[in-house]
């Protein structure tokens, strides 16, 4: 990748940070709104998310393993926890997470080739898997965009124009460098590449494809199980399908913005918005959104595996040739 390219994508996750600190910052109200949410955030609510995860983890990680990587189970599960740490901790590098997700799996033992395959088409099932979940934010924006749920936030215009001018100029940005270097016929190739490689999978994997879907699809809804479990131990009273429909509505948002790094303040804007057509007071939503920060941050840990795995690839090395 060209060192323009590096620049950008390291920049603009801490432009975006910056500009959420001097938001806070200089708004008197999104300053009190965070301390509200910090003072209820609790560690029992986060270790409350921990099974919920821990389920979603497992479900995706059979997901990747029904694609056939070329590795067993316990090497798929480290593949897909260092993808989601990855991706959601490392983020001045979209896809990075998919990159060491395959690493991983190469580094267990895997064939490069067949890695880059399995993680490319578990990320296609992985979106299709979200279809169905977002169907619930198609139920909850209507209900949001009415006056009477209308957030009660105000945001100076300076803040709302930067937010959308580095928005835009990031896109802009891209784009020019993509072409200039002349890399995005590259990444269209690499497209169709990839877009054939999952037809063929599809071919010679016919059943592993769908069942990969349905695990995503419990995947995902284990993630509202998580967000009610979080809203159970702050004491909140919220029905599992209103969790279910806030967190649709968070990562369909995170989704639709892909570009914003790990869906930064995005994600906790959403959770408000939606938790308000649900009676939940912005406090309490901004609060969850937290500990979802924070479950990440703790699951985020695995990361350590990495250089375990590369040691121990370059440990197995150096014996192979002293042999």
């Amino acid at each position: 990748m060209k060192p323009a390219l590096r620049l950008l994508q390291l920049l603009f996750p801490l432009a975006v940070l910056l500009l959420v600190l001097v938001s806070i910052a200089d708004n008197p109200a999104l300053h009190l709104l965070l301390s509200a949410a910090f003072a209820q955030v609790t560690w029992a609510s986060v270790l409350a998310t921990v099974p919920g995860q821990m389920a979603a983890v497992l479900l995706c990680t059979a997901a990747l393993h029904v694609l056939r990587p070329g590795v067993g189970f316990g090497a798929s599960l480290s593949s897909r926890l260092l993808r989601d740490a990855g991706g959601n901790l490392l983020v001045f590098m979209p896809g990075l997470g998919e990159i060491i997700s395959t690493r991983a799996l190469v580094l267990s033992g895997g064939q490069t080739r067949r890695a880059i395959t399995a993680v490319a088409i578990d990320s296609v099932t992985e979106i299709l898997g979200q279809l169905p979940y977002m169907l619930l934010a198609l139920w909850v924006v209507p209900r949001f965009l009415s006056a009477a749920h209308m957030p009660q936030i105000s945001l100076d215009s300076w803040q709302i124009t930067a937010g959308f001018g580095m928005t835009l100029l990031a896109i802009a940005a891209t784009i020019t460098l993509l072409k200039q270097r002349g890399i995005w016929p590259k990444i269209q190739r690499r497209l169709h590449i990839e877009h054939r490689l999952f037809q063929r999978g599809l071919r010679q994997n016919p059943r592993g494809i769908p069942l990969s879907v349905l695990l995503h699809i419990a995947a995902w809804a284990c993630g509202g199980l998580q967000f009610w479990m979080a809203a159970r131990a702050l004491g909140l009273d919220i029905s599992l399908f209103a969790a279910l429909a806030v967190d649709s509505v968070a990562y369909a948002a995170r989704a639709i913005v892909f570009f914003i790094p790990a869906g930064l303040v995005l994600q906790e804007a959403s959770l408000i918005g939606a938790g308000l057509v649900f009676g939940l007071p912005a406090p309490a939503a901004l609060a969850l959104g937290l500990v979802l920060r924070l479950r990440d941050g703790l699951f985020g840990l695995s990361l350590i595996l990495w250089p375990l795995l590369e040691w121990r690839r370059r440990g197995g090395s150096r014996r192979s040739n002293r042999s």
